[in-house]
């Protein structure tokens, strides 16, 4: 099928914006959805595809992606974000913002410019980047994981003007940690840019978490990870960003970073399940067979099955895909409407977008096709089938 057939998606339940689940079908033309619900209007010469009883969903929505396969986006590299762009719809993606990490700054603003540059289609097999998510050099030397000191700065005015003017509007996603000075005024201009500034790989109180959502913080980044954990009498900024309606979430469901009984009991929260965002925090080593690898900074890391640890045993970030974060869900008791939307039409609220994320008359036929186990069967973009 081409972007121009017109076809309609019967024997389906499909997914619905409020988050039910209803039997229903989808009309799809152009390349956009052009009717959910009874298809009595459609004419007989339109090709019916019955999916029996499976369900549809929209695309999901990866936020927070490094890389994969051994490629990494900080080489802003048009063969390398197609391949990463492949492996992401491969899985179920039909969108993704491409993440940065801590390099000398001026390694950070020549990755921002080459990848401004590759922002939109990746391809006709690869899911589109929406952008760039600038994980570092913004963050806390206490919590900065595997970003390397050397590379980290304090977000003073000039460099954040620099940023903004590398990325062309390109910008979606800044991380920042809100105690470091002049964390303020990055806060104000980035937000104030259009850009949605997450608080992460940070130090920071419970006041100055909730200070930073005053500036217009609207994001935590992986949730849990890379911040102080919750004390009774110290309680840091995890439970401000939990308390405030205005922040989205993102959580790595790899089963490793945050133990997925406490996703499930996040999700069962009404104040909470719409601001869940699965993120995959997928790495260059994603893909990749068990064994010794090198990073594309040149940090030794080995998989072990299938999981990323450095050489002392602490975790490398990521190799998991959001349908892997959707299953640790569904093997936790989350039901199934609630994981596909953490995957997908969160995460495409989170970033204001309104032409994708939801199965509803207008917006693009980015679409998946899943089983009750949220085994992807199709993955749907502009309207066109791609199997998995």
């Amino acid at each position: 099928m081409s972007e121009t057939d017109e076809y309609v998606l019967t024997g389906a339940r499909v997914l619905l914006p409020d988050g039910r689940l209803e039997p229903d079908a989808v009309h799809v033309r152009d390349g956009l959805i052009a009717g959910v619900g009874a298809v009595d209007g459609v004419g007989p010469a339109v090709e019916r595809i019955d999916l029996g009883g499976r369900v549809v969903a929209p695309g999901f929505v990866d936020t927070h992606v490094h890389g994969g396969l051994g490629f990494n986006v900080m080489s802003a590299d048009a063969d390398a974000v197609r391949s990463i762009g492949r492996r992401l719809r491969s899985a179920g993606v039909t969108s993704f913002v491409a993440t940065t990490a801590s390099v000398p700054f001026d390694q950070v603003l020549g990755a921002v410019r080459g990848l401004a540059a590759l922002t939109g289609p990746t391809g006709a097999d690869g899911a589109d980047l929406l952008g760039i998510h600038l994980e570092g050099p913004f963050l806390s030397p206490d919590f900065r994981g595997v970003h390397r000191q050397e590379n980290l700065v304090e977000p003073e005015p000039a460099l954040v003007t620099e940023l903004l003017a590398a990325a062309g509007g390109t910008l979606r996603i800044c991380t920042v940690a809100p105690e470091l000075p002049h964390a303020e005024d990055a806060v104000r201009a980035l937000a104030g840019a259009g850009v949605r500034v997450a608080v992460g790989h940070t130090a920071a109180t419970f006041g100055q978490a909730r200070a930073a959502i005053g500036w217009g913080a609207r994001r935590a980044t992986h949730l849990f990870n890379a911040m102080p954990s919750v004390h009774h009498r110290n309680p840091g900024p995890v439970p401000a960003l939990l308390a405030d309606a205005s922040v989205y979430l993102e959580i790595v469901a790899d089963g490793l970073h945050v133990a997925p009984e406490l996703i499930a009991a996040l999700a069962a929260l009404p104040g909470v399940q719409d601001r869940l965002m699965l993120v995959s925090d997928g790495t260059d080593v994603s893909g990749l067979p068990d064994g010794d690898h090198r990073r594309w900074d040149g940090t030794p890391v080995r998989v072990t099955d299938g999981r990323a640890f450095t050489l002392s045993g602490g975790i490398a970030g990521s190799t998991s895909t959001l349908a892997d974060g959707v299953r640790v869900l569904l093997a936790a008791g989350v039901p199934l409407p609630i994981a596909l939307n953490a995957a997908a039409r969160n995460p495409a609220r989170s970033l204001g977008l309104t032409d994708r994320g939801a199965v509803a008359v207008g917006r693009r036929a980015d679409l998946i096709v899943v089983d009750d186990d949220a085994t992807i069967t199709h993955t749907i973009m502009h309207g066109q089938w791609e199997r998995p």
